[in-house]
């Protein structure tokens, strides 16, 4: 099941998040495979969409045959199936990270939850109950993301990951 949008604590803790999420995916994925070059797991991303509850299999197909099509279209039809796909119901992406052992059983990661993990000031891992506060931490004087900082963070949460996976 994915992880419910998060509440934040404040309107800015949100803008906050938002500054941080785009940087704190890439440096998750790229301490992720950092990882993966040295433990016995494997990993595999697997992406899946959410539809909202009553969505029909008729609407996801014509969402998914618009989505498809919005890719080759030329530009002046650009906007008319763009028009046409969001009188749909919108599909919420669910990113996870599969890691697979022969000697044990698959392990999933929720991307976005990792990337709300870092992004927060106290790295909650079960965030359903939690109102999210911004990491103040992550952000320089001048209120740019503070890039080492991030980096520091995200690699000490990935590593508690894979450090707590059966050997």
């Amino acid at each position: 099941m994915p992880m419910p949008i998060p509440e934040f604590a404040t309107p800015l803790s949100r803008a906050k998040v938002e500054q941080l999420m785009q940087p704190a995916l890439i440096r998750v994925i790229d301490n992720i495979r950092k990882q993966l070059d040295v433990v016995s797991w494997h990993g595999r991303y697997e992406e899946e969409l959410i539809w909202p509850q009553g969505t029909t299999v008729e609407q996801q197909q014509e969402y998914a045959a618009l989505q498809k099509l919005l890719h080759g279209v030329p530009p002046a039809e650009h906007d008319r199936v763009a028009a046409l796909m969001s009188d749909l119901p919108q599909p919420s992406p669910l990113y996870t990270l599969r890691l697979t052992n022969s000697n044990h059983a698959d392990y999933v990661i929720d991307i976005w939850a990792l990337c709300y993990q870092v992004c927060s000031e106290d790295s909650p891992k079960d965030m359903a109950d939690t109102k999210i506060e911004a990491d103040s931490g992550l952000f320089d004087d001048q209120g740019g993301v503070d890039w080492q900082r991030l980096d520091d963070k995200t690699k000490v949460i990935v590593e508690g990951i894979f450090q707590a996976l059966p050997s």
